[in-house]
């Protein structure tokens, strides 16, 4: 019977995998005047269909992961009165066809139309000429009833073009028996017949272990793609297309994603089946790119979505999760995430999974940037269906998202009493019954009384209205959304034909939702035809309006369970009525250019009218740069294995990973720019020597090897006895070891003239620190580079600072006069970069400091000693910051400044009002002090970390707190307490933004924050030049940060940023396309180097990654 428990209820432990990590989301939803969206009520539209769902002892959550999953939405003129019509999904309760008759008022016609299939359990709906007869037919998936496959086969209804249907899916081969989510119709092999993707889930979230790999079983539950023969039946093909692959697919987008005008497809996976990026290889082949295209990817992927989010005429993908956005929800819903697992999906092919919403930016190559921290659409709670589009018809896209779940199953609290109470009862009849044979649990459960312990809570959608410059506004509130529901599948449509798209939503245990879109706004549509039936999904329109371009593709499904509209594209217009012209690129490759077409109507065009555009031979400028390969041998920095949260559990981040250093110079005299690469622990350190070819081969150095246990964190080519040739000072540094070893001292090597180096001690006197980075000058005036060399941070004590030094040299010799010149050093702070500059231009070199947990700081030198000063304008200015460089970019004769910090696209958010913070202390009296990170949330200081992640850390918790619900209930102050949290060592950071910092002259800055392509990731390090060659200062930038742990997502969407300045303290983003940069691995080091071509190139040092060469291309004459 033990056995019968363990295997039969599905829900009760698994939600030990799930994470306990936060959003910090704090938007305050504003009241609006007039909403943009009007409700029908069910009197009104005719529509009344309700998706009852009842748990019975036979069929319930407790059994089955997907029962609370709900149902699709159709929308299509299915009787060709130009009106749209609506189908829906049910579950237990039958499907429903309702006829559109106008004014959002329609017919329930289920019965007459044939719609008489209702003895299975419907979830998607898709809608498609599955004949090319020109009347749209309707696909319905199914799943449940394990042992009944006949109600599982999936159904396709006719259409007779009559107002009736007829269920042919077993004549046309497509009656999947498999519990089928969804499925969606997209001409892959382009022979103008539709061919039909249908995504499959095995029956339970164990089972995927037992098929994986297993061939028998994977044909059994695999999704399958099946080929329209001619509009007569369809073939599987699934195997022969490669796509024979386990999973738990939710949803699919079926879009052309690299632009090869051949239809892909992205599968949205749950649990911890990564998702699939399938490439249409043009050959009725595809290939899976998820790893080559994304950095990482959701871990319980739901609905997906593809739209061109930023009007670049690229289609972004959206995929859904279910990660809650308020304090009370995500720290009660969860339990730990497990860390052993997370590593073991990586380490067996699976992706870097994370329980939040993905918003995946197109970068143009077959690659995407993940963005959905920055558009602050990352945490949408129990999410499912999610549709593109401009809602308000002011040019730009806007996301609907439908979530809620019947019961919250994930609750910690509820889990464990659910799985408690199945025990007791079960134990319980044993005691009485010590003869009785095997029983189901089922005969002796009490099904009600067991699910009362489990909570329920009806939520509200959301609705982001898409502001421009990747900002997203959840209106749900002010469109007038804001009803609190179990939603789930959701489709668009102008069902009035005025202008603008309105919703249908599908609930569980409540009507449907009709929303009338009530925008004034200008619009145009373009309804795609073709006179003899031919399919026009996968159109591409595109609209330019000004200097404003738009962009959708036609595809069949959106969001889950659910079709919108798919046969005309509708652009909203704002206050413009003037268009400049629209093309057409048909699946078929040809064209239809339409000039000036009139605002607010619909526009008809077909397919036969289009035409052959040949390509007109027009220059196409080239790009600044382009990649290239000037190693002889293979060049990558190999980083060290080293669990630093095995030293501190709560770590935000890894500290014993930010190498390589990089160092730039012509250390053998040929006057030629030469690389020092440098190693993790246990490798050992590289010197490139670049040849008169260009071409670049490693030179052997024995000091080099004699330090291979040391970890290179930053470096400098110098010249530091004055004898003219370039020695090398390599900064050491990480988290490897406690504080004081050796293995920290820094290490400078003198140069013979050749390139052969040896090893010299430097400041024998000075303890050795963790470092972070090494900048010369020559603050004495005695004809020496002195050195400032900045702690990183005390080992295995985060976040306890170390101290940074001044070093002067002596005639070639290196003593530490911090305690003399600048004392102020000591436990300055979690220094990562720093810079020599005359910030006030009186002429001597002050210091400029940054760090993490640390504001912009200046150290001003005066007659040559260092002391901090407290200018107004930077006081706000804490935050994490790794980079400073400095240019006189509005050309008034003074240094500016742009500083790389966290950036805007990190789980973490801040304010000099609501700061994210840190304090370290020993919480517990266990002699060990704890690292507590705080956050606020709707205006309430809380901590970040769930109860499982910080009661591992501060057992005492679990003895204070009985219940996740208690620990989830109560702020920071709450739970540790304000007089220990007063004794703790304390850090606030005020932003994230990485800045332009105006120097005005007489100590006097104005803090600007760089574009928002520029905040995707933190920035590591920048170039400062004149790029474009305007006279105008420009900054090349690049970094991201793949050390985060777990529950937090790495910041990994950083591919480099190339700002174009205008000399007044403007920037302007170019397209990596146009700039030809494109750094989007683990970057810590940017470097302008000479090449023996006569050219101009970047070195890009990337962590556990190549070293990368992006050379300046030859201007064009």
């Amino acid at each position: 019977m033990q056995k019968k428990l363990k295997n039969g209820l599905w829900a009760i432990g698994f939600l030990a995998i799930t994470g306990c990590g936060q959003n910090q989301n704090d938007n305050e939803i504003q009241p609006s005047i007039k909403p943009l969206f009007t409700k029908v009520n069910q009197v009104d539209s005719g529509i009344d269909f309700q998706n009852k769902i009842d748990d019975t002892k036979e069929h319930n959550i407790l059994l089955y992961s997907n029962y609370y999953g709900g149902g699709g939405v159709g929308i299509g003129d299915f009787n060709g009165d130009g009106l749209k019509d609506v189908y829906f999904a049910g579950n237990l309760v039958p499907d429903r066809l309702y006829i559109n008759k106008g004014n959002m008022q329609f017919e329930d016609a289920t019965e007459a139309s044939g719609i008489t299939y209702h003895n299975g359990w419907s979830t998607g709906v898709s809608i498609a000429d599955v004949n090319n007869d020109g009347a749209i037919d309707i696909y319905v998936t199914r799943e449940l009833y394990d042992h009944e496959p006949e109600r599982r086969k999936n159904l396709l209804y006719v259409n007779n073009g009559d107002g009736t249907f007829t269920e042919k899916a077993t004549e046309y081969g497509i009656a999947d028996p498999a519990r089928s989510r969804h499925a969606t119709f997209f001409d892959y092999d382009n022979d103008g017949f539709l061919d039909l993707f249908v995504l499959n889930q095995p029956p339970n979230p164990g089972s995927y272990s037992e098929f994986f790999g297993t061939p028998l079983l994977q044909n059994k539950y695999s999704s399958k793609l099946y080929r329209n023969i001619k509009g007569a039946y369809f073939e599987d093909v699934t195997e022969k297309a490669g796509l024979l692959r386990p999973g738990f697919p939710n949803a699919a987008s079926t879009s052309d994603f690299n632009g090869d005008g051949w239809a892909d497809i992205y599968v949205a996976n749950d649990f911890y089946a990564p998702d699939a990026l399938y490439i249409n290889n043009q050959d009725g082949t595809f290939t899976n790119t998820i790893h080559e295209s994304f950095n990482h990817i959701s871990y319980f992927s739901m609905g997906v979505d593809a739209a061109d989010l930023n009007n670049d005429g690229l289609l972004d993908l959206h995929v859904l999760d279910m990660a809650a956005e308020d304090n009370y929800r995500s720290k009660s819903n969860m339990s730990g995430m497990d860390i052993s697992q997370f590593w073991r999906i990586v380490n067996r092919g699976g992706h870097y999974q994370y329980m939040f919403n993905n918003v995946h930016l197109n970068n143009g190559n077959n690659t995407f940037s993940e963005i959905a921290q920055l558009t602050n659409m990352a945490t949408t709670d129990w999410s499912w269906a999610n549709l593109i589009a401009d809602f308000d018809n002011d040019g730009y896209k806007d996301v609907f998202i439908t979530n809620g779940l019947l019961r919250d199953i994930r609750n910690t609290d509820s889990d464990k009493a659910v799985a408690n109470h199945v025990n007791q009862v079960a134990d319980t009849w044993v005691k009485n019954n010590p003869n009785g044979g095997e029983i189901s649990i089922w005969e002796i459960l009490d099904l009600q009384e067991t699910l009362s312990l489990v909570p329920s809570e009806k939520l509200v959608n959301y609705m982001y209205q898409n502001q421009g410059d990747y900002q997203f506004e959840n209106v749900i509130e002010k469109w007038g959304l804001n009803d609190p529901s179990f939603s789930n599948g959701a489709a668009y449509a102008d069902l009035d034909n005025d202008g603008d798209l309105d919703l249908i939503v599908n609930n569980i245990n409540e009507p449907a939702f009709v929303y009338r879109n009530n925008s004034t706004n200008n619009f145009v549509r373009f309804s795609l035809k073709s006179k003899s039936n031919q399919p026009v999904l996968n159109s591409k329109i595109t609209l330019y309006l000004k200097e404003q371009q738009q962009f959708v593709e036609l595809t069949n499904t959106r969001g889950i369970y659910s079709t919108s509209e798919q046969h005309s594209a509708h652009f909203g217009l704002g206050e413009n009525s003037r268009i400049d012209s629209v093309r057409i690129q048909w699946p078929n490759g040809k064209s239809t250019i339409f000039a000036q077409p009139k605002s607010n109507k619909e526009h008809v065009l077909y397919l036969e009218d289009a035409i052959e555009v040949s390509r007109i031979n027009q220059h196409k400028a080239k790009s600044l740069m382009k990649e290239s390969n000037f190693l002889l041998t293979d060049s990558e920095h190999k980083e060290n294995v080293f669990d630093d949260f095995s030293k501190q559990i709560l770590l935000p981040h890894k500290m014993s990973q930010f190498g390589p250093a990089m160092a730039i110079g012509d250390v053998n005299g040929d006057g030629l720019d030469d690389v020092f690469l440098g190693a993790s622990v246990g490798e050992t350190s590289q010197l490139w020597i670049q040849g008169k070819n260009t071409k670049f081969k490693t030179k052997f150095n024995q000091s080099f090897s004699r330090s291979k246990f040391q970890e290179d964190i930053d470096a400098a080519f110098v010249d530091i006895d004055n004898d003219n040739d370039l020695d090398l000072y390599v900064v050491s540094g990480g988290n490897e070891f406690i504080a004081g070893n050796a293995n920290y001292t820094d290490r400078l090597y003198l140069n013979d003239g050749k390139g052969n180096f040896k090893a010299t001690g430097v400041a024998p006197e000075s303890k050795q620190i963790s470092g972070s980075v090494v900048r010369f000058e020559d603050f004495d005036g005695n004809g020496f580079l002195d050195a400032f060399v900045g702690g990183r941070h005390t080992p295995q004590q985060y976040p306890v600072p170390t101290d940074s030094k001044i070093y002067r040299n002596n005639g070639g010799k290196l003593s530490d006069v911090t305690a003399e010149v600048a004392p102020e050093l000591v436990n300055l702070g979690m220094v990562t970069d720093a810079l020599w500059t005359d910030y006030d231009n009186d002429g001597d070199k002050d210091l400029m400091v940054v760090g993490e947990w640390m504001p912009i700081t200046i150290l001003e030198n005066t007659n040559g000693k260092f002391k901090k000063v407290a200018l107004s304008n930077l006081k706000d200015t804490a935050g994490w910051w790794f980079s400073i460089e400095q240019g006189d970019f509005d050309k008034d004769g003074d240094m500016d400044y742009v500083v790389g910090n966290l950036g805007l696209n990190y789980k973490y958010k801040t304010s000099p009002e609501e700061p994210f913070d840190v304090h370290y202390y020993d919480f517990d009296n266990s002699g060990q002090k704890d690292i507590v990170l705080g956050y606020y949330n709707y205006g309430e200081h809380y901590p970040l970390r769930g109860f499982s992640c910080s009661s591992e850390q501060v057992p005492e918790l679990k003895s204070k707190f009985k219940k996740y619900d208690v620990f989830a209930s109560l702020n920071l102050e709450e739970v540790y307490g304000q007089d220990k949290l007063s004794n703790a060592l304390h850090y606030q950071a005020h932003t994230f933004a990485s800045l332009f910092v105006e120097n005005l002259g007489n100590g006097n800055f104005r803090v600007h924050e760089l574009p928002r392509l520029a905040q995707l990731s933190n920035i590591n390090d920048f170039i400062v030049d004149d790029f474009d060659n305007d006279g105008n200062l420009d900054v090349l930038a690049a970094g991201n940060l793949y050390v985060s742990e777990i529950e937090t997502t790495r910041n990994d969407a950083g591919r480099g940023v190339l700002l174009f300045g205008d000399g007044k303290n403007n920037f302007s983003p170019v397209s990596h396309l146009t700039s030809g940069f494109f750094a989007n691995k683990d970057v810590r080091k940017l470097k302008p180097i000479q090449l023996a071509n006569g050219k101009k190139a970047v070195v890009v040092a990337n962590n556990n990654g190549p070293l990368q060469f992006f050379e300046f291309n030859a201007p064009e004459k």
